[in-house]
């Protein structure tokens, strides 16, 4: 029997194993990635030039060589050679928490998964994971049959007041409705998803380096959930059996941190940071925009950043491919830097934490539980009295259960709030540069965008607006900021109806 960790770890949870759905399958990867870092490592001191993976396997002082570099560059903590290789993963059954709380909750990876907002949640077993410890409880079993009951109660419920939206925005493709049936109906499944418990689950491509697969090693027990060790232990599997020099560079895991579960404590600080929002989703807390703004008339700003501020002059502003990191000009947009205090659903947020250079200080949720009936309402829900009714009383009952398993000491925090839904509300700061922020403002403030992502975007702007009108002036959707480019709304079949340009900022308004 091996003595390493991954083989422990696989002793340790063998039940959790056996009882997930989680699957994981390696889709594609670099070659040789051990190679590739010592090849990569050792060409920094080459004289000969380039150095290949397969000049690491010559011979055998070439071997030894490979594994003398090897060892000093991981000890050191030179992990920069292990970046270069990359490996694709397909996840599946992974749960809407897992990703939000820990694959999301770093900027080194790139995920495609799929849509809550445009696929339909299936009605059977497989659409929910919750941790082993809750498996048998008839309770959280019965939880789930009720949101997904209110789920396509909501969808229906809503489809009248999404048509009357809809259709008096698009009175044109009022004359055949039932073309835009579906169009109408992932609206009100938009909306719907907001009571479905964070255990919902996902299928993904999930695209890592081998660096960041040392770093899950090392935080594998770090968030105390059960799942990223089951995910984690499928996903260092993969890896051992394509390279296992590589793999026994992977640290063993640190435990977790002690962490305060007090319930009270957090009522307190929710409301805290509620009264400090008054109502709004987000506020500016701090900002540096002198670089911008050029108070002290420093050389090489003052004409530059005008420039690079407007799109009639900037197109690349309003590229599509968001190049503006490849030019001088536009990386003055750097130096600028905000910070806000947010308030999102989990589900909008686990939207908004995709803008991966806009770092975010999440919690670990289970300390930012209340007990209390803490969710979000959205727009579309406040339309209908009886849609309110239907997603309050849900809501209820949800959080009823929430408590009850609460009081049971043997659970795991983290295990429980598997069940809070979606619109439970997550509260942080953010912060970033202001390119940064003008690439998530540009997309957030198409009226495409959620509607919750984009009251929020909206609410950041309307702060800088205020505070700093000479740069908020510049900020915009891309119908705005393309003013100089053809097609001004780059949507295409998907344009929102609305001629946003001819609007006002501070008179922006959507309910779908």
């Amino acid at each position: 029997m091996s003595d390493h960790w991954l083989d422990r770890l696989k002793t340790e949870f063998a039940a959790q194993i056996a009882s997930s759905p989680v699957k994981v399958s390696l889709i594609a990867y670099t070659e040789n990635p051990f190679d590739i870092a010592a090849a990569s490592a050792r060409t920094c001191y080459s004289s000969k030039g380039l150095l290949l993976p397969q000049d690491m396997q010559k011979t055998e002082k070439s071997r030894e060589l490979r594994k003398k570099v090897a060892r000093a560059t991981l000890k050191s903590g030179h992990h920069t050679t292990r970046q270069h290789a990359h490996f694709v993963f397909g996840l599946e059954n992974v749960s809407r928490q897992l990703i939000w709380q820990v694959l999301h909750a770093h900027p080194y990876y790139n995920s495609e998964q799929v849509s809550q907002r445009y696929v339909p949640i299936k009605n059977d077993r497989t659409w929910y994971s919750v941790p082993h410890a809750l498996k048998d409880d008839p309770r959280v079993h019965a939880l789930h049959e009720r949101a997904f009951a209110t789920y396509t109660t909501l969808v229906e419920t809503l489809k009248p007041v999404v048509e009357e939206i809809y259709f008096s925005i698009h009175r044109l493709k009022a004359r055949n409705k039932e073309a835009w049936a579906d169009a109408i109906r992932k609206r009100c499944m938009e909306v719907a998803r907001y009571i479905m418990p964070v255990s919902t689950v996902a299928y993904m491509y999930h695209s890592v380096s081998a660096l960041t697969l040392m770093r899950y090693a090392r935080m594998l027990r770090w968030s105390n959930h059960e799942e990223f060790v089951v995910l984690g232990i499928g996903l260092f599997e993969l890896v051992r059996q394509v390279d296992a020099d590589l793999f026994e560079e992977f640290p063993e895991p640190l435990p977790a941190p002690q962490r305060s579960y007090d319930t009270a404590a957090a009522a307190k600080a929710n409301a805290q940071f509620d009264a400090a929002l008054a109502g709004k989703s987000a506020k500016l807390v701090s900002a540096s925009v002198g670089a911008l703004t050029n108070p002290h008339g420093l050389p090489l700003m003052g004409a530059s950043a005008t420039a690079a501020l407007d799109t009639a002059e900037n197109t690349l502003l309003g590229d599509v491919f968001y190049p503006g990191t490849l030019d001088e000009r536009t990386r003055l947009l750097n130096h600028a830097h905000f910070t806000f205090m947010k308030k999102l659903s989990h589900t909008a947020d686990s939207q908004e934490q995709r803008h991966r250079t806009l770092p975010g200080t999440r919690p670990h949720l289970a300390e930012q539980v209340s007990l209390e009936n803490d969710y979000v309402v959205p727009a579309l829900i406040r339309e209908s009295a009886v849609a309110t009714g239907i997603y309050e009383s849900y809501l209820a009952q949800n959080f009823d259960l929430v408590r009850d398993l609460w009081k049971n000491e043997a659970l795991s925090r983290e295990d429980v709030v598997y069940l809070l839904p979606n619109a439970f509300p997550v509260r942080f700061l953010e912060s970033g540069d202001f390119y940064n922020f003008y690439h998530k403002w540009k997309s957030r403030l198409c009226y495409n965008a959620q509607e919750e992502i984009f009251y929020s975007a909206h609410a950041e702007v309307a702060e800088v607006k205020q505070n700093y009108p000479e740069i908020g002036k510049h900020i915009g959707p891309p119908c705005v900021v393309r003013e100089h480019l053809k097609p001004r709304c780059p949507e295409g079949d998907h344009f929102c109806g609305i001629k946003v340009w001819q609007i006002p900022f501070a008179d922006y308004a959507r309910v779908i």
